[in-house]
């Protein structure tokens, strides 16, 4: 099990569920087998946020990422990427 413990989000992966707990909104969960595509991405200033897509549409996308939770971003699409090697 691995959780990113970002500023308004907790992101959890159990090695097949993402749950998303956004603060004030509804959880979300996504199978890994529905994952489109997934990463972080950097913008042209440098920062970089977490994306996670998923097949047929919807999927979460993060703020700006702390180094800190860039860390830990990068440590959950390895364990992602473990499961799905195809992405």
């Amino acid at each position: 099990m691995i959780e990113l413990h970002l500023e308004t989000t907790i992101i959890a992966f159990d090695g097949r569920v993402i749950e998303a707990f956004p603060q004030g909104q509804v959880a979300s969960r996504y199978h890994v087998a529905n994952i489109e595509r997934a990463g972080i991405v950097s913008d042209k200033k440098g920062r970089q946020s977490l994306q996670i897509f998923m097949k047929g549409g919807g999927g979460l996308a993060t703020g700006q990422l702390t180094p800190d939770a860039a860390l830990q971003a990068q440590m959950l699409i390895a364990e992602i990427k473990k499961v799905r090697p195809d992405l």
